[in-house]
């Protein structure tokens, strides 16, 4: 007998069986989407096809008369969850409708009529940081935060670590564009609760915890009062990693119309 072939057994370097393949397998595992939930509205977004623009006028009269239309809301009705005044990128949601199927919903969002004045687009880190052309006039800047990564055992060591180098490199990087694309797209479902104001918010998210910390946060409800559940997730990759405005778009129109949303 050897050293190794006396050695404890432990986890490491063995096979274990993945606990969720069975209900994936046979079909049995629920996705957002495949959840029954009676009298549930379904919401659809109309979104700004522009990177830049102003938003001159929202008329949702006439998808409010389609068939099974429940409401319809402009962005300035449900601000900050909307664009109000200008979009900011494409699919910048600009109004919402309700209704009591998907298909209807998705048909009244192509009768909202959204009058838009095209602006400059930004598409570049570079010419962003530069504020040739400011997105968001309130801030008066294109720049979010400057994080300078440092630690130090003292200030102004890294430096004067860097004067006292015999060599230092700079060099410029161009990263290609990465957008993830997983088998389930984003889903979310938002129930209240028939009485006591709990909601509980289903959604394909990675980070149902952060989710549920800032639906507390943005929305104004306790955090008691809110379950958050991840069911099967078909894939995330980082794009599930947000917290996103059709998730607490969902919850703040099931709070207002005290159905499923």
């Amino acid at each position: 007998m050897t050293i190794i072939d006396n050695r404890p057994a432990t986890v490491l370097g063995t096979r274990r069986l993945r606990k969720e393949d069975p209900a994936l397998l046979t079909g049995e595992a629920k996705f957002t989407n495949d959840l029954a939930v009676p009298g549930a509205l379904h919401m659809a977004v109309v979104r700004s096809p522009y990177a830049h623009a102003r938003i001159v006028s929202v008329d949702v009269s006439t998808a409010l008369g389609m068939p099974g239309v429940v409401a319809a809301y402009t962005g300035a009705d449900l601000a900050p969850l909307c664009a109000v005044s200008k979009a900011a990128y494409v699919g910048d949601g600009v109004a919402i409708v309700l209704a009591t199927s998907d298909a209807a919903a998705r048909d009244a969002i192509d009768a909202v009529d959204v009058q838009y004045e095209a602006l400059p687009a930004v598409v570049d880190l570079e010419d962003s940081l530069s504020d040739r052309v400011v997105i968001h006039d309130e801030l008066g800047t294109n720049k979010s935060y400057t994080w300078n990564l440092l630690c130090e055992s003292h200030e102004g060591a890294v430096n004067e670590a860097f004067a006292a180098a015999a060599f230092t490199v700079s060099e410029h990087y161009t990263h290609q564009r990465l957008i993830p694309m997983a088998m389930e797209p984003r889903a979310v479902a938002a129930v209240p609760q028939p009485f006591g104001g709990e909601m509980t918010l289903y959604s394909a998210t990675q980070v149902p915890h952060i989710l549920k910390v800032m639906t507390a946060l943005t929305l104004g409800i306790p955090e008691h009062l809110i379950r958050v559940v991840a069911p099967a997730v078909g894939g995330g990759f980082g794009a599930k990693l947000n917290v996103y405005a059709e998730e607490l778009l969902c919850v703040a129109l099931a709070r207002k119309h005290k159905v499923p949303v």
